[in-house]
């Protein structure tokens, strides 16, 4: 028997958990939650293994083409701003309003790149592209799987490079930037990161997510991707003038970084001040041409800088190479964002821009002191981290002289797991932005560990190894073991866990899980299985044991119309014959899922029952005047915020805006009668009978009927149906 690897994708012989190959359990959970379990197919062919990578727009998976039978990587888009993914399910799901709007926007231009970078199947430096598709509600892109190394991780080893090992790697990248620009795509995120040094010694580009196809008026409204210290000026603007150029720049910082060991300053800085030194006086031995070829591509302002990938191949292999010259603007400022220019006024825009930049620690004052700025001698302006990834907020400091470290985790609610919450100096006072530091000086980061907080999931009656598995992925690691020798269970088996299952608890508390020792023995001879579906666990687990047979706990799942911890499928079913000892493998439902409903008040209606329906709530709709939220806006919720179970029904009521004044009854002037079938008499009114009452009795007040809609209302202000087509549904 042959067994697929879901961590190296090779077959090995038998059915055991670990990879002889590789070392990958087979058993292992997905590396987070919301990312695909392994073992998964797509697409009907490709089988989704271990992750590879994962960041801020998308999960990378090796895969399996069992069409081609040969192993690929498998890239998902998902942008985890946009869209989140429940655990054990496939689906994506998309937040609702622009945020889906962006979602949507993006997945489209993923596909279409994708499309667009097939055609460079043939261009060795470039991963080949196999197929794209939409399926799960979001975007895949299968595509050649890479093995060797990233080029960070290579820098990382070795410090830096030697020019004569750098420069082949460079002229490989540049052979593939050539053939991408011919067609109008243009990378935008070149950096040691995005190259991969493979074991055959080929060099590849990837990651051209970050690439946006460019016009021929060079777009003003391209979306600003920053990478700091290989990210030009210009991708620092709303609406920069971006080209082949950019992708230069990129290129020449990395090309100085694999030889000095060092990344430039960020090129805004350098713009105010520029402290770049020629890789020379840093003690590289480097030809003075290709220093020049190097020093010209890495010009802040585009009109100094080398325009394009075959231009700085030339530099690089010619062996006269003049020096450009930078040229000196007398209004810098023009060519700043709009969100800088609109801090201030005209008058007062430099200054201003120029505070703010100081403060928080972008740029070093190359001016003379100015009050409230004075800085003094070896001292740097503390940046702010917050936020931070720990290799951006390491290399920040690094870059202006500060020494990074480590100073412990902190739950928090705000800032995601992994990031940086905050920086301390060593007596762990807190660092504000601005602040006056040493140079040299210690700086700990504060690294969040997410909510810091979880429950504990129901792994009583699982085996020790799925049990094990599923707290890891709830972020439990801390376990620990006792030897049960009374519960009726197989050995290996868990029979309790403390704390108990379902309470809430700190992701650093130790996990005492109770494992039988399997000294309960259930004789031998034959016995028939009984029928435990509908069973609470405890009854099922009492069932079984009279029959001589064990039960095991095979998975827990969402069921809307199964109470929770009720048995809901058994295998073997009721009937079948066994012996004495046999395990009885069941499912237990955990009830309705439960989400968290927001407040839709003063949305939009379409917006308000898309927020609703995402989160797997059953939306009905109202209407009623209101005078003061505007039409078409929610005015209440039947439901209020907080927790439900999911396909609740939810009534939101929309306003129809202020209520239409209905017109009065004119009377005839001086006759004081009513223009009604032959009026009655003044100070009269009419009976029952038809008689006229006398003036003294106070007649009924005159109400007219609301005037009944004999058409339905505008299409805009229709309940939605809750089974419509998504968004998503629509572009196929």
């Amino acid at each position: 028997m042959k067994t697929l690897c879901l961590g190296c994708m090779k077959e090995y012989e038998g059915d055991y958990n670990v990879c002889p190959h590789c070392g990958y359990e087979q058993t292992s959970p997905a590396k987070e939650a919301y990312h695909i379990a392994p073992g998964v197919t797509i697409r009907g062919r490709y089988v989704v293994g271990r992750v590879l990578g994962f960041g801020g727009f998308g999960i990378t998976y090796i895969g399996f083409d069992t069409t081609l039978q040969h192993r690929v990587a498998i890239k998902e888009y998902f942008p985890s701003e946009f869209a989140t993914r429940m655990p054990h399910e496939t689906l994506v799901r998309v937040y609702a309003g622009e945020k889906k709007e962006q979602f949507v926007a993006g997945m489209k231009k993923s596909l279409d790149e994708a499309k667009r970078l097939a055609e460079f199947h043939q261009v060795p430096g470039i991963t080949q592209i196999y197929d794209f598709f939409e399926e799960n509600n979001t975007a895949y892109i299968v595509m050649e799987l890479l093995e060797g190394e990233t080029l960070k991780a290579r820098l990382k080893k070795v410090g830096k490079m030697p020019v004569e090992e750098a420069l082949p790697i460079i002229l490989a990248v540049i052979a593939a930037l050539k053939e991408v620009h011919d067609k109008d795509i243009i990378h935008r995120d070149i950096s040691p990161d995005n190259i991969y040094l493979l074991e055959n010694g080929q060099v590849k580009l990837l990651d051209f997510g970050a690439a946006r196809q460019v016009t021929t008026t060079h777009s003003k409204s391209l979306t600003v991707i920053l990478k700091l210290g290989y990210a030009p000026v210009e991708q620092y603007q709303s609406g920069g003038n971006q080209g082949p150029w950019t992708d230069v720049y990129s290129l020449a910082a990395t090309f100085y970084k694999m030889i000095t060991g060092i990344r430039p300053p960020e090129s805004p800085e350098r713009r105010v001040k520029d402290t770049l030194k020629e890789p020379s006086k840093l003690g590289v031995s480097i030809p003075k041409n290709i220093e020049n070829a190097l020093m010209n591509a890495l010009q802040v302002r585009i009109i100094d800088r080398t325009k394009s990938a075959e231009e700085f191949e030339r530099a690089l292999s010619s062996e006269h190479v003049k020096r450009t010259t930078a040229t000196v603007e007398k209004n810098d400022l023009g060519q700043w964002p709009l969100w800088l220019k609109a801090l201030c006024g005209a008058a007062g825009a430099a200054v201003l821009v120029f505070g703010i930049l100081l403060m928080t620690g972008v740029i070093d004052s190359p001016l003379p002191k100015l009050p409230g700025f004075e800085k003094e001698e070896n001292t740097v302006w503390m940046p702010s981290l917050v936020n931070m990834s720990q290799s951006d907020a390491r290399e920040r400091l690094e870059s202006i002289g500060l020494v990074y470290e480590i100073g412990g985790t902190q739950a928090s609610e705000t800032i995601m797991e992994g990031y940086v919450l905050g920086q301390v100096d060593e007596q762990g006072n807190e660092i504000m932005p601005g602040a006056q530091v040493e140079s040299g000086t210690l700086i700990r980061v504060i690294i969040s560990s997410g909510s810091g907080r979880t429950t504990v999931p129901d792994v009583v009656w699982m085996t020790e190894e799925n049990a094990v598995a599923l707290l890891r992925e709830q972020g439990l690691i801390a376990v620990n073991t006792e030897k049960d020798e009374e519960s009726w269970a197989p050995a290996g088996m868990v029979t309790g866990i403390s704390p108990d299952r379902d309470s809430e608890i700190e992701l650093d508390e130790l996990i005492t899980l109770k494992i039988a020792s399997g000294s309960q023995q259930p004789g031998s001879g034959e016995t028939q299985v009984p029928n435990i579906t509908g069973m609470s666990e405890q009854e099922g687990l009492e069932k079984v044991k009279e029959s001589g047979l064990f039960l095991e706990k095979e998975g827990l799942e969402y069921n809307q119309e199964v109470p929770k911890g009720q048995i809901f499928a058994q295998s073997p079913t009721e009937g079948a014959k066994g012996k004495k000892g046999d395990i009885i493998k069941v499912k237990i439902s955990l009830g309705a899922r439960l989400v968290q409903v927001m407040s839709v008040l003063n949305q939009e209606r379409e917006e308000a029952a898309s927020n609703l329906e995402e989160i797997g709530m059953i939306v009905t709709i109202q209407e009623e005047y209101n005078d003061s939220v505007e039409e078409g806006r929610v005015i209440s919720q039947s439901v209020e915020p907080g927790i439900a179970e999911e396909g609740t029904e939810i009534t939101i009521t929309v306003s129809l805006g202020r209520e239409p004044e209905r017109p009065t009854q004119p009377r005839n002037p001086g006759t004081g009668r009513t223009p009604q079938g032959g009026g009655q008499p003044a100070g009269s009114a009419p009976t029952a009978g038809g008689q006229s009452a006398p003036a003294s009795q106070n007649p009924p007040p005159v109400t007219n009927p609301p005037v009944q809609e004999t058409q339905a209302p505008p299409a805009a202000t229709q309940a939605p149906d809750p089974g419509r087509d998504s968004d998503f549904d629509r572009l196929q």
